[in-house]
C-alpha cells in the first residue's frame, strides 16, 4: 500500500515535466510531497498527503437606494494541508479529535501574492509539519479512545482513489469594479419608489480563482472557477410589527452570461411590489389541506427534503461513555424503497444543461480532486442510492465525485450538482390547476393554497433563523418560510397571506404528490454548510440547481406561530427623493 503510494511520487513530478508545464503551484506541491513523505515521529509516518490552493480575486459591492455602501476588491490565495496517518483502513479521521488538535503555528493561513516557488515551497513545508504534527495526535487519542471499546461496525477510515490528472488553464481574473459599482447603485435605486419598504439592499459578488491540487496518489488538478453572483433584498413592517421580506438572485458562471441588467430591473421592481402588498396582506391562518407549488417554490422545498439527505451519515469514534450520534439521513434507511411516486426518477447530473448552458451546478471536480459521476438516485419511485465522498460509509466505499463542501472529522461533504427531477405523467398548468381546486372543492375547503416561493437559500437574520429552528416543525423537518403564498378561492381569485409556516413536514411527504405538472424548470442557486443555506454564511458555497416541474400535494399543514413581535418605528420614514 505505501508501496504504490510512494511509486506515484515520480510519476507526478515526471507528468510535470513531460507536459512542460510552468506552475508553480504544482512544481512546488510535486518537490514538497517528495520531501514530506519522510515524516516521522513516534514510528507514525504519513500514508496519504494532499495539497490544494484556492487562488483568485474576490470582488464585492454593496448598494441601498443608489448609494454605494461598500466596494472591496480581494486578492487571496488560501492554502489546505490534509495529512493522513496509519493506513487507509485505519488513520487519524473519523474521530471527534479530529481538526481539533492544533499544535504551534509557523505556517501562513494565507500564503503571499507573488508567484515565488520557493516562498510557495517553504508555506507548504510549515504547513505540512503542523498538519503532520496534528495528525499523529489524533491518531494516538483515537488509538487510546478504542483501547477499552469494542466498535459495533468494522470500517475502513479512507477509500483509495484511481489517479486524477486534469490541467485546464487557469482563471484570468479581471474585475471591473467601476462597472459593477454602478449596476449596484442602479438596482438598487428601483427601491427608492417603494417607501414602505424599510430596508433594502443589492449585493454584487465576482469570485474568479483557480483550484490547485496535487496528492500522493499521484492526482493533479488546476481548474479554473468563476462564480457571478447579484442578490437583492427587501424588507418591510406590517401594521402589527411583524416582518416581511423577498429576494431575487441571480447567477451565472461568467458576467457575460447574466441576464440583461434591464430584466434584472424587471424582476427586482415586482419584488419591491410584492413586498409592499404583502405589508398590508391579511395574516394567514392554520391550514390542513391541498396545497400546490407552482414555480421555483416546488425546486425549493424538493431540495430542502430531498437534496439536503443525500449524504450517509457515520458516526466518529468518540470518548468513551460520551458518543456523538450524527442525525441519520432521511434517506439512508431508504434504500431500495419507495421515495415518491412510481412516475418519478431524480438523477444528479454535473453535466445536465437547460436550452443548450450548463446549469449552475456544473464542476472539473469535487473539494478532494475527483470528477463527479452521473448518478441515478430514484428509479422509478425507487431510492437507489446516495451521494458519496471519500469516506466510507456502512454498504459503500468509493467517491461519487461530490465531496464538494468541507466536512466533519477530516472528511468532505456531500451534496448535489444538478439535480433533475421528471415524472413521466405530467399534466399542463392549466389542468394542474384544476385537478388542485377539484380537490379543494371534495375537501369542501373554503380555499386552497398556492405557493410561488420559499425563503431558500434564507434571507433570514441568524436570530430569526434561531427562532425558527427551535420553534420546530411539529414533529417534522424544519424548512424555509414561504415568501409568497396565496389563498385560491373557487372563483380564481388570489389573495396574498403572511405569517404562516409549515407544519409537520418531512421526506414520506415526497410520496403523496398526486401530480405533477409539465413546466420543468432550473432553480439554481449557492448553496453552503450553514442551515437552510443562509446568505453571506457558511464560508465555502458551491453553485447548485434543481430542475423540477409544479408539485401537487393532497394534504399539508400550515400553521401561523405564537411569538413576540418587535412595535414598529415610532416615527414615519423619511421621504425618498429619487432626484438626489
Amino acid at each position: 500500500m505505501k508501496r504504490r503510494v510512494f511509486l506515484s511520487l515520480p510519476l507526478t513530478a515526471a507528468a510535470l515535466r513531460a507536459q512542460k508545464i510552468d506552475d508553480p503551484f504544482l512544481a512546488a506541491m510535486a518537490a514538497e510531497l517528495s520531501r514530506s513523505m519522510q515524516l516521522k515521529i513516534a514510528g507514525e509516518t504519513p500514508y496519504f498527503i494532499e495539497y490544494s490552493v484556492e487562488d483568485g480575486v474576490n470582488m464585492t459591492c454593496i448598494a441601498s437606494l443608489g448609494g454605494l455602501i461598500q466596494s472591496v476588491v480581494s486578492p487571496y490565495r488560501i492554502p489546505r494541508v490534509q495529512l493522513r496517518v496509519g493506513s487507509y483502513e485505519f488513520d487519524n479521521s473519523n474521530a471527534v479529535f479530529t481538526g481539533q488538535v492544533r499544535g504551534a503555528r509557523f505556517d501562513n493561513g494565507r500564503w503571499p501574492l507573488e508567484y515565488n516557488r520557493q516562498q510557495i515551497q517553504q508555506d507548504l513545508w510549515l504547513a505540512t509539519d503542523r498538519a503532520y504534527k496534528s495528525a499523529v495526535q489524533e491518531f494516538t487519542l483515537k488509538k487510546s479512545a478504542l483501547q477499552n471499546v469494542t466498535l459495533s461496525e468494522k470500517l475502513n477510515d479512507f477509500a483509495k482513489q484511481e489517479k486524477v490528472t486534469k490541467l485546464l488553464p487557469p482563471a484570468k481574473p479581471k474585475p471591473d469594479e467601476k462597472k459593477w459599482n454602478d449596476v449596484a447603485r442602479r438596482l438598487s435605486q428601483t427601491f427608492a419608489a417603494y417607501p414602505k419598504i424599510l430596508e433594502s439592499r443589492v449585493d454584487v459578488e465576482q469570485s474568479s480563482s483557480t483550484f490547485y491540487l496535487s496528492n500522493t496518489e499521484g492526482s493533479m488538478v488546476r481548474a479554473p472557477e468563476t462564480v457571478v453572483s447579484i442578490r437583492a433584498r427587501a424588507e418591510a413592517y406590517a401594521a402589527d410589527g411583524s416582518t416581511v421580506r423577498n429576494h431575487r438572485f441571480f447567477h451565472a458562471f461568467s458576467l457575460d452570461s447574466l441576464p440583461p441588467e434591464a430584466e434584472m430591473k424587471r424582476e427586482i421592481d415586482a419584488m419591491a411590489k410584492q413586498v409592499t402588498a404583502l405589508a398590508d396582506a391579511a395574516l394567514g391562518e392554520a391550514y390542513t389541506g391541498p396545497i400546490l407549488f407552482e414555480s421555483q417554490a416546488a425546486g425549493q422545498l424538493f431540495f430542502q427534503l430531498f437534496g439536503s439527505q443525500l449524504q450517509a451519515m457515520r458516526d466518529p469514534v468518540s470518548v468513551p461513555g460520551r458518543p456523538v450520534n450524527m442525525p441519520p439521513s432521511d434517506l439512508e434507511s431508504r434504500l431500495g424503497s419507495r421515495v415518491l411516486p412510481e412516475t418519478f426518477d431524480v438523477i444528479d447530473d454535473p453535466d445536465a444543461k437547460f436550452n443548450g448552458r450548463p446549469l449552475f451546478g456544473h464542476n472539473e471536480v469535487d473539494f478532494q480532486g475527483v470528477p463527479p459521476q452521473k448518478v441515478v438516485l430514484v428509479e422509478k419511485g425507487t431510492m437507489k442510492t446516495l451521494l458519496y465522498t471519500r469516506q466510507p460509509v456502512r454498504g459503500h466505499e468509493g467517491s461519487t465525485g461530490h465531496g464538494r463542501l468541507p466536512g466533519a472529522f477530516g472528511h468532505a461533504a456531500a451534496v448535489p450538482t444538478n439535480l433533475v427531477v421528471t415524472a413521466r405523467e405530467s399534466v399542463s398548468r392549466e389542468e394542474l390547476r384544476k385537478k388542485f381546486m377539484d380537490i379543494v372543492a371534495q375537501r369542501r375547503k373554503p380555499y386552497g393554497i398556492v405557493v410561488r416561493r420559499l425563503d431558500y437559500p434564507s434571507s433570514a437574520s441568524a436570530t430569526e433563523l434561531r427562532r425558527l429552528a427551535g420553534s420546530g416543525g411539529g414533529g417534522g423537518k424544519v424548512v424555509s418560510l414561504p415568501l409568497e403564498i396565496f389563498r385560491v378561492y373557487p372563483d380564481g381569485r388570489e389573495e396574498a397571506i403572511r405569517g404562516v409556516r409549515f407544519r409537520g413536514v418531512n421526506t414520506r411527504l415526497l410520496r403523496d404528490i398526486v401530480a405533477t405538472g409539465n413546466d420543468a424548470a432550473p432553480f439554481e442557486f449557492l448553496l453552503n454548510t450553514a442551515p437552510l443555506a443562509l446568505m453571506g454564511a457558511g464560508g465555502y458555497v458551491v453553485g447548485s440547481s434543481i430542475t423540477r416541474p409544479s408539485l401537487l400535494f393532497d394534504e399539508m399543514e400550515l400553521e401561523r406561530p405564537s411569538e413576540e413581535r418587535p412595535r414598529p418605528p415610532v416615527v414615519p420614514p423619511p421621504p425618498l427623493d429619487s432626484g438626489i
